[in-house]
Formats: C-alpha cells, sequence, structure tokens
C-alpha cells in the first residue's frame, strides 16, 4: 500500500525542519511547509495519484521539485535526502527536527550560550525562566510555543481546514447535521483543537469514514460518541455524535467556554431546571434547537461569539444584549497601505478594489519616514502622494479617498511627521514600530504624549503583538484609554489574522469608555482586503455593535469626528 497522505505531510514537513537547522531559505522552507498544507488536506489518496502516474504539479503549491520528492516517498517508502542530512547532524541538531516550529538559528543561539545539548534541556531552562532572563520574552514566547505539543493556531489560518473537513463530514452516509464547536465556533483569534458536533444514523460509520480523511495520522476514542483524530499537521479533529433530537443542547454544551456553562447552570437552577436532557424534557422544552433552550430559560438568544463568561447570561436575562456588527456594516476601510511604502498595489488599484467590494471611502495610511525598511514616505514624497489622492479623487464619483498616513509614534512620543504636514491630511493612523522593550510606564507615557497632539486620530495596533509569534508591549490600557477619551482620539482593531489587536478585553474595555473603535485591514495588497471578516469577528466578540464602530459612517461624519483643531 503506497503511504498516506499524512505520513507524506509529514515527511514534507520534516524535510522542511531539517532544511532550516542548515539555514535554508526562507522560501524554500516556506514551499514544503505549503506542499504539506496541500497534501494533507487532498481527499484522494495522493499515493494513489503517483501509482496512477497524474502529474502532481497541477496540485496547488507542488512544483516539480517536491512533485519529485513526493515520488521518492511514495515508491520507496523515504526520503534518502532526508535520513542521509539526519545522520549528517549532530544528535542535539537531529533532536530539534520533530519541532519544526522552531526557528532554528535561534535555539542554536541558546544552546550555545547556555551549553544545552537536547530538548529536555531546553525545557528545562524554558521552566526555570532563564531563557526569558538571557534572551527575553519575545524568545521565551517563541520557544514556549515551539515545543507545545497542543499548539494553537490563527483562526484566520484554520477556517479553510476546517470547512474542507466539515464538507467531508457532511457527505458522509447517514450524516445529517455538521456543526463547528468550541473555539472554533465562538470564532476565537486562535484555535487549538478543532471540534464538530455531528448528528445522523450512525456515529460509528461517521467515524470510520473520518478515519480515512488524508491527513489522519492516528485517533483516539475518548467514549462511545466521541473520537479524536491526530492529523500530520498536529491539529487534532474531535468528533462528537449526538442524536438529532438533542441537537441544540447538545451544540450549546460543545461551544461554551467553561465560564459561559457555569454561568449557563446557575440560570438553570434559577428556573429549576438543569442542563441535561431529563430535566429540559419535563418542562416540555425542545433539546434540538439552541435557541428553544435559551428562550427557556428567559434568555435573549446568546450568539456564540458571546459565550465567554463575561456578562452575557446577565445582560441576556436583562434583554442588553447588543445587535453585533456584521461586516455589511462596514462602509470603508480606514488602513491600508501602497505601492508608495511597502503595498504591492497602487493608490488607484486599492479604490478599485474599495469601490468593488461597495465601500463608500477608503483611507491609504502609507508608512511614514523613521520606517525606512518600510520605504517610508519623507515629507516632501507625503506631499506629493497628497496631490497624487486629490487628483485621482478629481476622476472619482460617488467615492472618496482619504488623505492620511501610519505616522510612527516616537520614542519620546513626538509624531514622526511635522504639524504643518499632517494638517493637510483628513486624518491619521498612529503606531509605535520600534523601541518595544521599554518598560510599561514609558510605554504607556509614550503613547499618552502621542495623543497631545492635535493631529492624533487612531491609535494602530496598540499593542503591537503577534499572535503565535510574539507578545505585545506592555501598556497601561485603562490610562490610556482615559487619555485617548480625554482628547477625543479612536483605537482601531487591526484585522490582519496575527495581529487582531486591540484584543476582544480591550476593544470592550474601550467600548464602555464612549470610543470608537475603527475595524481596520492594514492591507497591504487587494488580497488583504479580505482580513475584514476577522476583523469582525473580533468586534462582535468585544460586543461592538454597529454604533460602537468608527467606519460604519458615512465619510462627511466621519471627516466631522475627526475635527479636533
Amino acid at each position: 500500500m503506497p503511504p498516506t497522505n499524512a505520513v507524506i505531510a509529514d515527511t514534507l514537513r520534516r524535510y522542511a525542519a531539517v532544511l532550516a537547522i542548515q539555514g535554508a531559505d526562507r522560501f524554500k522552507l516556506k514551499a514544503y511547509r505549503r506542499a504539506a498544507e496541500t497534501v494533507e488536506a487532498l481527499h484522494e489518496s495522493v499515493g494513489g495519484l503517483v501509482t496512477q502516474g497524474s502529474d502532481l504539479t497541477d496540485l496547488p503549491g507542488i512544483g516539480k521539485a517536491i512533485s519529485q520528492v513526493i515520488d521518492e516517498v511514495v515508491r520507496t517508502g523515504k526520503l534518502a535526502r532526508l535520513e542521509k542530512t539526519l545522520e549528517d547532524l549532530p544528535a542535539e541538531r537531529t533532536e530539534l527536527a520533530i519541532y519544526p516550529r522552531l526557528d532554528a538559528k535561534n535555539v542554536a543561539r541558546i544552546y550555545k550560550k547556555l551549553g544545552i545539548k537536547s530538548v529536555d534541556e531546553l525545557r528545562k531552562a524554558l521552566d526555570t525562566g532563564t531563557i526569558r532572563q538571557e534572551f527575553g520574552p519575545r524568545m521565551d514566547f517563541h520557544v514556549r510555543r515551539g515545543l507545545d505539543d497542543r499548539p494553537r493556531h490563527l483562526l484566520w489560518s484554520i477556517e479553510d481546514l476546517a470547512e474542507q473537513i466539515e464538507n467531508y463530514l457532511r457527505k458522509v452516509t447517514g450524516v445529517s447535521r455538521v456543526s463547528a464547536a468550541g473555539s472554533l465556533r465562538r470564532k476565537q483569534d486562535t484555535v487549538g483543537d478543532l471540534n464538530f458536533m455531528l448528528a445522523g444514523k450512525s456515529a460509528s460509520n461517521a467515524f470510520r469514514h473520518f478515519g480515512h480523511y488524508g491527513a489522519v495520522q492516528s485517533s483516539e476514542e475518548r467514549g462511545k460518541d466521541e473520537r479524536a483524530y491526530k492529523l500530520s499537521s498536529g491539529i487534532t479533529v474531535s468528533l462528537k455524535w449526538t442524536a438529532e433530537a438533542d441537537w441544540g443542547l447538545s451544540l450549546l454544551l460543545a461551544t461554551g467556554s467553561p465560564s459561559h456553562l457555569i454561568d449557563l447552570a446557575a440560570r438553570a437552577k434559577e428556573k429549576k431546571l438543569n442542563l441535561s436532557r431529563a430535566s429540559l424534557a419535563r418542562k416540555k422544552i425542545r433539546t434540538s434547537d439552541e435557541e428553544a433552550i435559551y428562550s427557556a430559560l428567559s434568555l435573549q438568544f446568546i450568539p456564540p461569539e458571546l459565550r465567554e463568561g463575561r456578562g452575557e447570561v446577565t445582560a441576556a436575562a436583562a434583554g442588553e444584549l447588543p445587535e453585533l456588527v456584521t461586516v455589511e456594516d462596514v462602509r470603508g476601510d480606514l488602513h491600508m497601505h501602497t505601492t508608495e511604502s511597502d503595498g504591492a498595489n497602487s493608490i488607484a488599484e486599492m479604490a478599485q478594489a474599495g469601490q468593488s467590494r461597495g465601500y463608500e471611502y477608503i483611507a491609504i495610511t502609507d508608512h511614514s519616514q523613521s520606517l525606512k525598511i518600510t520605504n517610508g514616505l519623507s515629507e516632501k514624497r507625503l506631499l506629493q502622494h497628497i496631490k497624487a489622492i486629490d487628483n485621482l479623487n478629481g476622476k472619482l464619483r460617488g467615492f472618496r479617498i482619504l488623505k492620511s498616513a501610519e505616522v510612527d509614534i516616537l520614542e519620546d512620543g513626538r509624531l514622526d511627521y511635522s504639524n504643518s504636514v499632517l494638517k493637510e491630511l483628513d486624518l491619521t493612523v498612529c503606531s509605535i514600530h520600534s523601541r518595544f522593550a521599554i518598560n510599561r510606564e514609558q510605554q504607556t507615557e509614550r503613547i499618552m504624549r502621542a495623543m497631545d497632539n492635535p493631529y492624533f486620530t487612531i491609535l494602530g495596533h496598540a499593542t503591537g503583538r503577534l499572535l503565535t509569534r510574539r507578545e505585545g508591549y506592555e501598556i497601561d490600557i485603562e490610562r490610556v484609554i482615559g487619555q485617548a477619551k480625554t482628547n477625543s482620539c479612536f483605537f482601531e482593531i487591526n484585522s490582519s489574522p496575527d495581529r487582531l489587536d486591540l484584543s476582544d478585553e480591550h476593544a470592550n474595555m474601550a467600548k464602555d469608555a464612549g470610543i470608537l473603535i475603527a475595524v481596520n485591514t492594514d492591507a497591504h495588497s487587494i488580497r488583504e482586503l479580505d482580513f475584514i471578516t476577522a476583523g469582525i469577528n473580533q468586534a462582535r466578540r468585544a460586543w461592538l455593535s454597529k454604533g460602537n464602530v468608527l467606519n460604519t459612517r458615512s465619510v462627511g461624519q466621519l471627516l466631522r469626528l475627526f475635527r479636533r483643531r
């Protein structure tokens, strides 16, 4: 039998890890990892395709060289160059090949400085705080994630796979209903296991069928009605089966966070109920319907994004849950980049893409002069940029390009352009891109001083975090919110899937303070305008309604709000 898709994908990932240890080009590493994702997502056997003589280069992300690698794995059961490389590596490096998320160069520095020779010693240095002390919080964060046996993944990066799995399950004979559950359904910014609820005729048939899904490496029974499957990527897929008649109750219990379910159980107790089929059936409450269960508890229906145990049950009991913002409510995007700095498309192309999405306006926010790595605009170039936008606006009808810039907040709190230039802009998105390591007090004062500038409009990606890659710098968010309120400044939820900054908790705090929040994409290409979906997910988790979101307003309303001077 040819190797499974899971085995082939695992081999490609291990080879990429070894190439990383050797210092290979990052584009080559990315190619092998992308090919692994393609292989494990296929429903048909890649080994079978090779045996049939199919051209694997027809598959996305698989070129001629990688096609030959897969052919070798299928026909010989191994990859000779991988085995040879592993033989030649020192023992401590060989061990690292099974941790592809660790950056080989960074780990080599740690090994050398701390005299480490094994992953066990690396874990001990992590647990004792030595890595944080010697190399800082970013390195600590990287190593911690790299060694995690059950890592979390960006929701954005996992949604396509989740959709493929859901579609696969819907086609299984006897399966009548399928839904995402857990953190996947709550739209958390990062997701661990992929949880799905199933209903229909036969649990065993569905479990057996999914065992043949291309990416499955192994499975584990977790009781009669639940099974977990390990994919070659390291992701765990959990399938839980329920009877059709209990669909609503089972999905409700499988979706809410532990805190939400505790609050819900307390509410049920007040109603002399408990969240069980028998208890609800005695009161003739339909367990097939989530909404019927919330209604029986005298609660508004609580959207999945809010089921975190943050007061949503109390609010639902009082009829005070917000009508959450949707993508359709957004009338424009206030943060994007063009070829003038580090974007991939021109002003005109970004404007056309905005119009095609039904937007009424966009703001062009290319980087400011201090950020030379992104080709930041000097004051002279920015003024020329403004003229180009004015010229294009003169040709547009029913659409407006707002003149803006992503202006660096310098270490002393000054903005990166003079006020004489800033006054030519319609708005600014002001962000930190340097000196992340200064302490919490200094970072907070830096932002607050910047907000005193009358040309400060929106605070961009407030903490600088990169999800799964680095922690953000520390700020006193309550003081920053207070300063924004005093100075009539705004925040953004940066929709870039690895930022989603503000966090949902911080965005909720800003909303409660009465501060409007822009949901922006920070798009560096036309394609990245799609990130708006990720930002709206975050806004909904923050309890934001249409009225709380800055860019659900018309351009005239915005310009009035932006007038501080």
